[in-house]
């Protein structure tokens, strides 16, 4: 007799991206950091997911476009994760586009800031949404 395969709960989201601002050692200058994360975790391989961002003006988009398994590594389990070092900007409001692959958007805005105690500040958040977004200053 054959057991049945029980799967585990749908997630509430299928990402967490996480912005932060951060300092670069080796170049000396601050970046926001953009860590997308899946909240699967993969058993085969510690897989990277492929995004294509792209900045003008006001605009930051994101296309995720899927996953790369990484070169010559063993066998890691893990979750898939990118991180985007964003260097050349400036303190304004951002309208930002999470695209993944053709089914589903997620649209924020982005206000980068001079105080040290919140440099980030996002509204517009969808309530609904395939992706987690946090920044730092979040509990």
């Amino acid at each position: 007799m054959r057991t049945k395969k029980v799967k585990p709960p749908p997630k509430k989201y299928e990402y967490r991206l996480n912005i932060s601002k951060e300092y670069d050692e080796i170049s000396k200058r601050d970046y926001i950091s953009f860590r997308f994360q899946t909240t699967k975790v993969f058993l085969t391989f510690n897989y990277i997911l492929k995004i294509e961002s792209k900045v003008e003006d006001k605009n930051i988009v994101f296309n995720l476009l899927g996953f790369t398994a990484p070169i010559g590594e063993l066998s890691n389990y893990g979750t898939a994760g990118f991180e985007y070092r964003f260097y050349d900007y400036r303190y304004m409001e951002y309208n930002v586009v999470i695209d993944k692959k053709d089914s589903d958007k997620s649209r924020f805005k982005l206000a980068l800031q001079k105080l040290k105690s919140k440099p980030i500040k996002l509204s517009g958040i969808p309530r609904k949404s395939f992706i987690e977004i946090k920044t730092d200053n979040d509990t």
